[in-house]
């Protein structure tokens, strides 16, 4: 390759790069805030998501998997909501399947698009000081405990842990690995609320609140212990 197709490629994927962070920083959110308000507004609650999917019956899964992967990419609609409206209308067990799908394809995308853009770019796109925080967390020994307690905690942020992952040293594939078994407990509670809700079985919606919100105290509180015990996990399949 002569310098001039080199130059001419380089220029090519420098402007690439620069399209695709103008379509994450203004062209999705614009859309939605201006065009699609009412997919916001239609996504306050569960029956309102619920009814969003029934309005669209033939395709309701691959609506979901979109709204699922959008809710990642561009942390613009409750995620949390659709995962107790995807029990009450999927039920437990393929609630949680696709749930499982959209979050792999969404943290996927989040990865690999945040690795073509480069550092630069995402560092433009996020805020470099935050970003570099969760970098430094990632390229840290201890990236994979760090991972799984920040999807398996509720409330902790994590919507920028994908883009971060993908300009950090951490492995891909046990990087997904881990954030969707992170991610797991969580959707879990959510989906059986919403199956529970559906079936109107309000004690036991009373008792699975109750057990979510103990569980996420005793994670936070023995987190430590849980590293531990993953750094010794580690060790033994390193």
């Amino acid at each position: 390759m002569t310098d001039g197709q080199s130059n001419a490629s380089k220029k090519i994927l420098a402007a690439l790069k620069l399209f695709l962070l103008f379509l994450f920083i203004f062209a999705i959110p614009i859309y939605i805030g201006f065009f699609r308000r009412d997919l916001i507004s239609q996504m306050d609650s569960i029956q309102e998501v619920t009814a969003f999917l029934d309005a669209n019956k033939t395709l309701a899964v691959f609506v979901y998997l979109g709204l699922q992967v959008l809710q990642i990419i561009v942390s613009v609609l409750p995620g949390q909501v659709f995962q107790v409206a995807a029990g009450y209308y999927f039920g437990f067990f393929m609630g949680l399947v696709y749930s499982l799908i959209g979050a792999a394809i969404g943290t996927a995308l989040t990865y690999f698009v945040a690795r073509f853009l480069g550092s630069n770019s995402v560092n433009t796109l996020f805020g470099e000081e935050r970003i570099n925080k969760i970098v430094s967390m990632l390229n840290n020994h201890r990236a994979y405990n760090i991972v799984f307690l920040l999807y398996l905690i509720p409330g902790l942020p994590k919507d920028l842990v994908g883009y971060a992952a993908g300009i950090s040293r951490i492995n891909f594939k046990i990087f997904i690995v881990i954030s969707i078994v992170g991610r797991t407990f969580g959707m879990s509670g959510s989906l059986l609320f919403g199956y529970l809700y559906a079936h109107g079985n309000y004690v036991m919606m009373g008792v699975v609140g109750g057990l979510a919100v103990l569980i996420s105290i005793l994670c936070i509180l023995y987190r430590n212990k849980i590293s531990d015990y993953m750094d010794r996990f580690y060790e033994k399949i390193d």
